[in-house]
C-alpha cells in the first residue's frame, strides 16, 4: 500500500471509518482527520490507530500545535491520551492546544487527567472562535447526537461537520470552500442520530461548497460502495462530492 505523506495546507484522511462494525473490525482505518496549516500540525478526532499511522504517514505527533475532540465516543477518541502523550514528549515538554467539550473532559472523561498540566485545555462552547497557535477554529451550536458534540470552521478554510442528525440549520452554518461530513449510512435508519446520504442532497440544496467530502462509513454504507454513491450525487446537484478513503490527502 502507498503511504501518503501532508506538505504545508494540506489535510489527510487517516481514516475513514465510522460505526461501530467498521472501526472496531478495522475494517477502515479510524486515525481522524489530521492537517498541516502555516507549517504547523493539527489533528482532528484521533480515534483507534491514530498514533500508528500518524508515524506511518511520517506526521510527528512531538510537533502538533493543537488537538479537536468533537466528543467522546470512542471511534473519535480512543487515541487521544496516546496522541497527547506523544505531542507533550511524554509529559517533559509543555506543548499544545487540546479543545473539547466538557462532556469528554469532565462527565465522563474520556482524556485522562494526569498529564493535564502539560498542554491548554479548552472546553468547547456553542458559537465560539479559538486560536490554535494561530489557526482560528470556529464552532457552531450543539449536534443533535447522543453526546455533547461540535464541529467547527478551520481557519475559513473547511468546515468539518461530525455526527449529527440532520438538521436545516446545518448548510447555514457551516459554509467553507470544503465541507467534510461525517455520513453514517447510505440510507435513513430509524432510532440513530447519523446523517445519511440523502441528508447531502438537502445540504446541496441550500449551499454548494467548491468541494464536499463525505467520510466515516458504517458498514452497510460500505457495502453500498460510497465512492459510487458520491458519484450519482455529484451528477444529479453538479457539486463536486467525493468519498474519502484511507491516506487521501486534499489541498486547502
Amino acid at each position: 500500500m502507498r503511504i501518503n505523506t501532508i506538505h504545508n495546507n494540506q489535510l489527510i484522511f487517516l481514516g475513514t471509518a465510522g460505526g461501530r462494525f467498521t472501526v472496531f473490525n478495522q475494517l477502515r482505518k479510524s486515525g481522524g482527520i489530521w492537517f498541516k496549516l502555516n507549517d504547523k500540525l493539527f489533528a482532528i478526532d484521533p480515534g483507534p490507530g491514530a498514533l500508528v499511522e500518524s508515524i506511518k504517514h511520517k506526521l510527528l505527533p512531538n510537533q502538533l500545535s493543537g488537538i479537536f475532540l468533537s466528543h467522546r465516543h470512542l471511534d473519535h477518541s480512543a487515541d487521544i491520551n496516546s496522541v497527547i502523550e506523544s505531542m507533550t514528549e511524554g509529559g517533559h515538554k509543555k506543548r499544545g492546544v487540546v479543545i473539547a467539550p466538557q462532556d469528554a473532559t469532565e462527565t465522563d472523561p474520556v482524556i485522562l487527567r494526569y498529564n493535564r498540566k502539560n498542554y491548554d485545555l479548552i472546553n468547547t462552547k456553542e458559537f465560539s472562535s479559538y486560536n490554535l497557535d494561530g489557526i482560528k477554529i470556529e464552532t457552531q451550536c450543539r449536534h443533535r447526537h447522543t453526546v455533547e458534540t461540535y464541529g467547527g470552521i478551520f481557519a475559513e478554510k473547511f468546515a468539518y461537520i461530525p455526527d449529527t442528525s440532520y438538521f436545516e440549520e446545518l448548510p447555514v452554518l457551516y459554509k467553507a470552500d470544503i465541507v467534510i461530513a461525517n455520513v453514517v449510512f447510505c440510507h435513513k435508519k430509524a432510532g440513530f442520530k447519523h446523517m445519511n446520504s440523502d441528508d447531502i442532497y438537502r445540504f446541496l440544496d441550500v449551499y454548494k461548497p467548491k468541494k464536499f467530502i463525505i467520510t466515516h462509513f458504517g458498514l452497510s454504507f460500505l457495502k453500498e460502495k460510497p465512492w459510487e454513491i458520491a458519484k450519482e450525487i455529484s451528477d444529479k446537484t453538479g457539486c463536486d462530492v467525493t468519498a474519502a478513503y484511507d491516506g487521501m490527502v486534499i489541498d486547502l
